[in-house]
């Protein structure tokens, strides 16, 4: 607290004047009765800064590790063991989902569907998430999970955040389905979807392929139809998954 000066007024006797201090000497002050605080608080302060850098650099290295394991493993099983060992990580979903594309197309049914379906729980959102859906769903059809693998393809094929490419292959493997079955109505229904999709992806151009080659086998049996009724139509072609390395 500052100290009243003193001096004399007109009369001779003396007066008080109170003297402000300036921000210099408060600032002191408060050094003075805050010092030990302070100094606390910058140290934990330094310490979190530090902390903080710490785990984003050992964050960094092991991200960096993580992609190095996945360079390295080549082989199929190498790729499983890297997705067993990196359970959740991102590139352990593209893994299982190589794993999945391999054994579909060996024909491992139950295999490729385990393989899938710890795919889809690690890749929930972009394009390899509807890539990994659609390998589950013929996975199941290959298996004779018919229904299952059908309703499949027809929500990636209804489902307007799935990507184009996703939705029209859904709807190809519907249709060459329903070709297939000689249910010509659903083959139709999907056919139209592909065309409101995207009238210009491979999947449109297959399905005109596969029009033309129907009214084509058509014409063509229509003479043999009138003479041997009883003629078997001929056989499809198995429907195969499109597999991307």
């Amino acid at each position: 607290m500052s100290t009243p000066a003193k001096s004399e007024n007109p009369a001779g006797t003396e007066a008080e004047v109170n003297v402000t201090p300036g921000f210099e000497e408060k600032l002191s002050q408060f050094w003075q009765r805050n010092r030990r605080g302070l100094v606390m608080l910058c140290t934990v302060i330094l310490l979190a800064i530090l902390a903080k850098g710490g785990w984003e650099y050992l964050a960094a290295q092991k991200e960096q590790d993580v992609r190095k394991a996945y360079a390295a493993a080549a082989t199929i099983e190498q790729k499983r063991s890297f997705a067993e060992a990196h359970a959740g990580h991102e590139l352990a979903g593209v893994a299982w989902l190589q794993v999945a594309d391999a054994a579909y197309a060996e024909g491992k049914s139950a295999d490729a569907i385990a393989a899938y379906q710890a795919s889809t729980k690690i890749l929930t959102e972009g394009p390899l998430s509807g890539r990994a859906a659609l390998g589950l769903a013929m996975a199941q059809i290959q298996a004779g999970q018919t229904e299952a693998g059908k309703a499949a393809l027809r929500t990636l094929s209804d489902s307007a955040s799935a990507p184009k490419g996703i939705r029209t292959e859904a709807a190809y493997h519907l249709a060459s389905m329903a070709h297939a079955g000689g249910d010509d109505a659903t083959f139709q229904q999907f056919a139209q979807q592909i065309m409101q999709i995207d009238p210009a992806s491979p999947w449109s151009q297959r399905l005109m392929m596969m029009q033309v080659s129907k009214r084509t086998a058509t014409e063509t049996a229509a003479p043999a139809q009138s003479a041997t009724p009883t003629a078997a139509p001929a056989e499809e072609p198995m429907i195969k998954l499109n597999l991307g390395k």
